[in-house]
């Protein structure tokens, strides 16, 4: 918890601005001697609430340009279940999927322990990107046994949210999620498809959905460019909302 120092309430009246005056994503932010004028304070005092800004995502830094208002993240809950597509779609911006592929193969031992199933047993693996604003944002990728869903080849992963698709096509009650998130590098697929170098650090989210009457529903593994999410954890018995 920080103190109120006077560098954190010009940080929180520059978050006011941001959020009441507005200042829209990718607008210029006053410069530091306007701010510093506008809130009564030394230009010091200013330039130390920008840097807390900068850390917490709500600003990016041009060279010699200034500061700039950064992309909203996107909300991520670990606890509960939620469509990253209606998250995407409420906060008003354009977004699409790609579909890299998707092919019907057996679990092996690195596999069933982490979606509850025998070895075996017949699952589709999905590859997809997903944009937003058209800039690549995260590789999501998922396995659902076959039994769940067996026509999911043919449905339109692209352009319907995964698990609307699920739950109205295939009458799924999805209720309970069992997800973690780790921080890891990037290797030469990811590197490929999410434009970053190899080694850079990604958020990887990963974790089991399950359905009402406890039947595992999706593995799946998304690995997300580290400034365009947000990580929440506001209801910690990972039931549906």
């Amino acid at each position: 918890m920080r103190l109120l120092t006077l560098d954190i309430i010009v940080c929180n009246e520059i978050k006011y601005m941001i959020e009441n005056t507005p200042i829209l994503e990718g607008e210029k932010l006053p410069s530091e001697r306007e701010l510093a004028e506008k809130l009564d304070v030394q230009r010091a005092t200013v330039r130390t609430g920008l840097k807390i800004l900068l850390q917490e995502g709500w600003i990016c830094s041009r060279e010699r340009s200034g500061y700039y208002v950064a992309p909203r993240r996107i909300e991520k809950n670990v606890y509960r279940i939620s469509s990253t597509s209606q998250v995407v779609s409420d906060m008003g911006k354009q977004q699409h999927i790609k579909l890299l592929n998707i092919e019907k193969k057996e679990i092996g031992k690195d596999l069933f322990s982490k979606i509850k199933l025998p070895i075996g047993t017949k699952c589709f693996f999905i590859d997809r990107l997903r944009y937003v604003d058209d800039e690549v944002v995260s590789l999501e990728q998922s396995l659902v046994p076959c039994a769940v869903a067996p026509t999911l080849m043919e449905k339109d992963l692209e352009n319907r949210s995964f698990y609307s698709i699920l739950e109205e096509d295939y009458l799924i009650d999805l209720d309970y999620s069992e997800q973690e998130i780790i921080v890891e590098e990037s290797d030469e697929f990811l590197s490929k498809h999410l434009h970053v170098p190899v080694g850079e650090k990604l958020v990887k989210q990963q974790g089991l959905v399950l359905s009402k009457d406890e039947k595992p529903i999706e593995y799946s593994e998304t690995y997300m460019i580290m400034n365009r999410f947000v990580y929440v954890n506001d209801d910690l018995t990972g039931r549906k909302k």
